[in-house]
């Protein structure tokens, strides 16, 4: 669970949170500036570098060699779990579109863990789990407002949280529900409210592991049908 900026000191924003999306727009940041913040982190805490603006607008049939090595570097040195491409609304399905996003994902696969991939353009639910899944690359979709991408690991942005300054319980529910089956769930929270949610999924977390183990007594009557049985990141 992590916000998209780091506003004061990594180590205080630790406290509460263990997921950071440093931005890499319009220039990716300097190797020796990632690994100190990498540095600063506990064991434990991820990083997402966002990928900058230039390479994500699929403008040119080329790729800026310079702007992708840049990016590689500043991705490993801040050791990232994901690289994020989050492609605007100018990005429209097509032929061209995948195939031009594919260049960019494999010239930038590797330098993290891992690839996420977020449109913003008229893409179907369809048109972006199929294109995903082709490239490989996770997709990252508002679990607020859509049902999780197929795959065992989830990336989500709650962009519900910049249209509301407090979060119902009804969206803490919904995106409970929806990562508690996988095996890793990555969560940006965008806007205020974003410290009470991080507080609230975890205390669902904890509440449903203490659920379970109010089963386990041996009588075999799992007398909560509703507990959850993973574990949420």
């Amino acid at each position: 669970m992590g916000q998209a900026s780091l506003a004061g000191k990594l180590e205080r924003y630790a406290k509460v949170f263990d997921f950071l999306e440093v931005r890499a727009s319009p220039a990716p940041p300097a190797p020796g500036r990632m690994k100190r913040l990498r540095g600063e982190a506990p064991e434990g805490f991820f990083f997402a570098l966002v990928a900058p603006q230039k390479l994500v607008e699929l403008a040119g049939t080329d790729l800026d060699a310079s702007l992708v090595e840049s990016t590689r570097a500043a991705a490993s040195a801040l050791e990232a779990r994901w690289l994020t491409l989050r492609t605007p609304f100018s990005v429209a399905p097509s032929a061209r579109t995948r195939s031009r996003l594919g260049r960019l994902v494999e010239a930038l696969r590797g330098a993290a863990t891992g690839i996420a991939w977020e449109p913003r353009g008229v893409w179907t639910d369809e048109d972006a789990e199929a294109t995903a899944s082709d490239l490989g690359v996770v997709l990252v979709r508002d679990l607020a407002e859509h049902e999780p991408p197929p795959g065992p690991v989830l990336y989500t942005r709650l962009l519900a949280l910049g249209r509301n300054a407090r979060i119902g319980a009804g969206i803490i529910e919904r995106v409970a529900e929806r990562i508690e089956d996988t095996e890793e769930a990555f969560v940006i929270a965008e806007g205020r409210g974003a410290v009470g949610l991080a507080k609230q999924l975890r205390n669902v977390e904890t509440d449903a592991l203490a659920d379970d183990g109010d089963d386990d007594d041996g009588d075999g009557d799992g007398d909560d049908d509703d507990a959850d049985d993973g574990e949420d990141e």
